[in-house]
């Protein structure tokens, strides 16, 4: 007897605590309720409804800005274009093209490396251990020697790109002999509306799939692009010149981003001016006149989209509508723990 009431005593608080309080519904499922599993408290289930309740509504100037990352895109892919089009009708020198460009691109990756060298000082700075643990192995010189590393690192890299360029502009020129050219032309189009489409524009310097995607397809329109030139040497300078456009431009108009915000606006600037100087030359065939005239009348046209598009997206708020209610599936809040 004096067993079974110890027993019983200690079953007590467990049967109490999980026991609900008569005629009050908890939304748990855990301890049985006098309720059936569908049951729904009609008492105070409205008053759990939320209307928009993470809704962050828009600004028209940090729309203007995010807007910038997709003009310079356009703008480079419209530059790409009209070069092409120079070259193959022979207005411009493939060799300066792809001359100029690579001019360009080694003083990017010149600021560039010189930003990731600030980067990896503050982060040194930043952790006063860790340098302490470096000097205590006697090992002072290894992030100099890291970077050096990287830089030789690349440069292999570049001169494998330009080997293998030169091996393969021969293939490439006959890529696509027994294809008519308005095939080529719908091919590359198609091409480059895919890289349009599904370009990374959220900035960040991580590499997602429809960011390959992307410079796959560009890559690919500039392979069927350059069969329709005359030879060896501008099917390499394009494929070259394409490369730099799309693939290693894109990185540094990141970090450009990261950087410096004038900078960016700069860069964005002076693309929009060149991609509609270079649109209505190619458009008209004239020259200085025709390049002004793109220049004021592009770049006018192009701040008015990017203002419309802004408030447009500012206008369409008000018809989101989005309710959260009981029946959501619980979210977990997961507390900082201050590490």
């Amino acid at each position: 007897m004096l067993v079974a009431s110890n027993q019983n005593w200690k079953d007590a608080p467990r049967s109490i605590s999980r026991s609900p309080q008569a005629g009050h519904y908890r939304k748990l499922l855990w301890f049985k309720q006098p309720f059936p599993d569908n049951y729904t408290d009609e008492a105070t289930f409205l008053d759990h409804l939320q209307r928009n309740p993470r809704l962050q509504p828009y600004e028209f100037w940090s729309l203007m800005s995010d807007a910038t990352i997709i003009v310079q895109h356009l703008a480079s892919v419209a530059v790409f274009c009209c070069c092409f089009v120079a070259i193959i009708h022979g207005r411009v020198s493939p060799v300066a093209v792809v001359g100029w460009a690579s001019l360009c691109t080694v003083l990017a990756w010149a600021l560039w490396d010189y930003w990731k060298g600030q980067e990896l000082r503050k982060q040194r700075q930043a952790s006063p251990s860790l340098t302490l643990d470096l000097k205590a192995k006697n090992a002072p010189s290894r992030p100099s020697s890291r970077s050096s590393q990287q830089r030789l690192t690349t440069a292999k890299s570049a001169a494998l790109i330009y080997a293998a360029l030169l091996g393969l502009s021969p293939i490439l020129k006959s890529l696509t002999i027994s294809t008519t050219s308005d095939s080529i032309w719908a091919l590359s189009t198609w091409l480059l509306v895919i890289n349009v489409a599904f370009f990374d524009y959220s900035g960040g310097s991580g590499t997602q799939l429809p960011a390959s995607m992307s410079t796959n397809s560009a890559m690919m329109a500039s392979a069927v692009l350059a069969s329709r030139l005359p030879s060896t040497t501008h099917v390499f300078s394009l494929t070259l010149f394409s490369i730099e456009v799309f693939g290693l431009f894109p990185i540094f108009r990141r970090q450009l981003l990261a950087q410096s915000w004038p900078g960016h606006l700069l860069l964005t600037t002076v693309l929009t001016m060149a991609a509609w100087g270079g649109v209505f030359v190619t458009l008209t065939g004239g020259g200085r006149t025709a390049f002004v005239t793109g220049v004021i009348l592009g770049c006018s046209l192009t701040v008015l989209s990017m203002g419309i598009c802004s408030w447009w997206l500012i206008g369409l708020q008000k018809y989101k509508n989005e309710i959260h209610g009981p029946w959501d599936p619980a979210r977990p809040v997961i507390s900082s723990l201050g590490l």
